[in-house]
């Protein structure tokens, strides 16, 4: 019988003597994890409306939205009071500071710097445009919060798996969604993968749809989420065996992390036994929307936004990413709300020489009023431990503070609790705090708890205290 030294063994030689390959990668944070129970992975969702709180260029001066009562006994702004039946579900922090300066006007920084905290640059690199009346702006200077944590993987974030592993958990890291975004400019882009690096969203609900669920049939989801639970259960048998294999070669200091490890491989095969896939009993298509054509005009702005949030819920229980973004409209809106009886349009309302604040609360609330019916979808997918929207962070936020331009307070609200990170049902008042804390929170509620800084205007800002 050949004779093995028995040796202490890293992790990483661990794998390396398992012979883990690019097919067993997306088992080995499973792995490293010794057991710990598969459960339903976090999603992030953003949320973009244009142009801040109401206000006035007359002396009427801004409408306070701020909520009124307590922490946890408080009453939502008619803004948002169509999301009152969600409310325990729901942080407003109020008062918060916009992390947004650069190039341009307010319009153009704030969207650049709303989810990156970055600063927007002056022309260069080929990009040149018109931050408004006049000042040119390039791109902005950093990632948006939604692409930092798509690069990142491991135990409690949305992905275990890294954006270059071989096999990926989801069809699309992230999704970026919008309704009449404009062309592509410093105003009217908010998600950046990178530096000068802006990611554009795919406005045509139809192609949303067709991209997502052209070929969608609920019996084929069936039988690919049977084969990869017969896949993953093959995974397991082989690991298994190599680890009882390897049992023999160890010294008695490893010998019980290999145990472990069995445990580990133990309760894994137990939860697979009862587990359903992660594309959950709820996993549907949605209607497939109009043909674009008709999305083409202004009146039609509404049944876009239904249709492009109305798939929110189908892709995340069919789990087709963890990580999306929706853009409605853009800064500078020119969207005329008709439907509202406005004869202007959301911009041009908000600097006009008379009081249009009731008109401009107005949108706000039928933005709202869309936000709500895509939570309630959301809130209504049993997930087991919770719902869909309980284990989603749901991020809603603006290019300003105010449609007069000011960067405070910004109007933001979250929902969901990214499965517990964060407590749920409050108000908080945080007044001049800056917007790079709240973008550091999401960041760990989502799993990333060593992060402390984003962008680069109020750096290493920590988190928001409160959120958790």
């Amino acid at each position: 019988m050949p004779h093995f030294p028995r040796r202490a063994l890293s992790r990483r030689a661990l794998l390396k003597t398992l012979g883990v390959s690019a097919s067993l990668a997306p088992f080995v944070p499973l792995l490293n994890a010794s057991g710990q129970e598969l459960k339903r992975p976090k999603r992030l969702l953003l949320v973009f409306t244009p142009d801040g709180s109401a206000d006035s260029d007359t002396s009427a001066g801004p409408i306070d939205w701020k909520p009124q009562g307590t922490e946890t006994d408080f009453t939502l702004h008619p803004i948002q009071d169509p999301l009152t039946p969600l409310k325990s579900k729901l942080i407003v922090p109020w008062g918060l500071r916009m992390s947004a300066k650069g190039a341009g006007e307010q319009h153009a920084y704030g969207s650049a710097g709303m989810w990156t905290g970055a600063l927007l640059k002056d022309p260069g690199n080929g990009a040149d445009f018109d931050g408004g009346n006049g000042h040119r702006t390039g791109w902005d200077s950093g990632p948006s919060v939604d692409q930092i944590l798509a690069a990142n993987a491991g135990p409690g974030l949305p992905y275990a798996v890294t954006p270059d592993a071989a096999v990926q958990e989801t069809a699309y890291r992230t999704l970026e969604l919008g309704v009449q975004c404009g062309n592509p400019t410093s105003v009217t882009r908010t998600i950046y993968k990178a530096d000068d690096t802006p990611l554009h969203p795919e406005t045509d609900p139809q192609a949303a749809f067709d991209r997502l669920f052209g070929n969608f049939m609920p019996d084929t989801q069936a039988a690919d989420a049977a084969q990869k639970k017969k896949e993953q259960q093959s995974i397991l048998d082989l690991v298994t065996a190599d680890l009882n294999r390897l049992k023999t070669r160890v010294s008695s200091e490893e010998y019980p992390k290999l145990e472990a490890h069995l445990t580990g491989i133990r309760a894994l095969e137990q939860r697979l036994e009862t587990m359903t896939p992660v594309a959950n009993a709820d996993c549907t298509a949605p209607d497939r929307p109009a043909s674009s054509g008709k999305y083409a005009n202004n009146a039609n702005f509404p049944a876009e936004v239904g249709a492009m949030l109305g798939m929110i819920p189908h892709i995340f229980a069919c789990d087709l990413t963890r990580i999306a973004s929706v853009q409605l409209s853009c800064g500078f809106s020119n969207v005329t709300h008709t439907w509202l009886g406005h004869t202007d349009a959301h911009h041009t309302m908000s600097h006009q020489d008379v009081d249009n604040r009731d008109k401009l609360v107005a949108i706000d609330h039928w933005y709202a009023q869309q936000l709500a019916t895509m939570l309630q979808a959301l809130d209504a997918i049993d997930e087991g431990e919770g719902t869909l929207l309980d284990n989603t962070l749901v991020v809603w936020g603006r290019e300003l503070g105010t449609t007069s331009h000011a960067m405070q307070p910004w109007p933001t609200l979250l929902a969901g609790g990214a499965q517990g990170a964060l407590r749920t049902g409050r108000f908080l008042d945080v007044s001049k705090q800056p917007s790079a804390q709240l973008l550091v929170s999401i960041l760990q509620a989502m799993g990333m708890q060593s992060t402390t800084s984003i962008g680069n205007i109020d750096m290493d800002s920590g988190p928001l205290g409160g959120l958790a």
